[in-house]
């Protein structure tokens, strides 16, 4: 696969401010809402209590795009189960 086709495809995947994702760090798999999204990665709240099993100092981690599956967005979240988690 080319670069700029490689480029394409990561942009068309590519979460929005308020999708839920999940991503993997350390073989667990995490649930988390988007805050900021930048370039090459974008900004997740997680849950505190993970967080702390973590030892991050704060609710927020990094995640690169291409890392992450977006399972859901704010315009169909109503329509899933996730309506009910809470960041």
């Amino acid at each position: 696969m080319e670069n700029g086709q490689l480029n394409k495809d990561l942009l068309a995947n590519m979460a929005n401010i308020g999708d839920l994702v999940q991503f993997k760090r350390r073989d667990l798999q995490i649930i988390g809402k988007v805050s900021i999204v930048k370039e090459l990665s974008c900004i997740v709240d997680i849950d505190t209590d993970v967080a702390t099993y973590f030892d991050y100092e704060t609710p927020k981690t990094v995640v690169r795009h291409g890392n992450y599956k977006i399972i859901s967005n704010p315009d169909s979240i109503y329509e899933s189960n996730l309506s009910q988690a809470k960041f």
